[in-house]
């Protein structure tokens, strides 16, 4: 949801772009953003792993991590070349950061350890009706896979894993929290996909 508006927003999109340049300018493909924005994401999860004292740490890394995330493909659009490989590399690269930040959150907190079993049940769900959904279509767009705006996208994984990491005592209940939201992702995205190959001449 915050990823469409934001994306919806002329100076955000500006301020993308401006960065994208200036990292492709430093010798920064987009290959390359989206390595360096796994490798932030990574440490961020061994950062949270480590406990309280490494939250700040962690959450600046995700930070990073996160930005580079939402600039690899401008810098591909913009300044290089789209390429369906680029696309397999980003979104490989979010499911390996948001498996270590989780991991790194829950690790050390035991009473974590089941809802966060549970969160991971519902992604595993979630992309694979993402997933299943845009190979369905077949869409041919500047991104890999072309999906209808959810209640979640990136933008609030990366802002529920802060507030697991920072808010604590609430951890748990932020876990379920999300698996909710994240069932009706899938929902939303499953009737989005009933309804378009239905359609005639699908």
């Amino acid at each position: 949801m915050l990823d469409t508006i934001f994306g919806a927003n002329p100076q955000l999109r500006r301020t993308q772009s401006r960065i994208a340049h200036a990292l492709f300018r430093a010798g920064i493909s987009a290959d390359i953003a989206t390595a360096l924005g796994a490798a932030a994401g990574v440490g961020a999860g061994v950062a949270f792993c480590l406990g309280a004292t490494a939250t700040v740490a962690g959450v600046v890394l995700l930070v990073a991590s996160a930005t580079l995330d939402a600039v690899d493909g401008t810098i591909a659009r913009e300044c290089g070349r789209p390429s369906a490989l680029g696309g397999v590399l980003d979104l490989c690269s979010d499911r390996v950061v948001e498996a270590a930040v989780i991991l790194g959150i829950a690790w050390p907190r035991p009473e974590l350890h089941l809802p966060a079993l549970m969160l991971v049940a519902s992604w595993y769900v979630n992309i694979t009706v993402f997933l299943s959904v845009g190979a369905a279509l077949e869409h041919r767009g500047p991104k890999l896979i072309e999906y209808p705006p959810g209640i979640l996208e990136r933008t609030e994984a990366i802002l529920f894993f802060i507030a697991i990491a920072v808010l604590r005592p609430l951890g748990p209940t932020l876990c379920y929290l999300f698996v909710a939201l994240e069932v009706a992702t899938g929902l939303q995205r499953l009737i989005f996909g009933w309804r378009k190959l239905r359609a005639p001449g699908l």
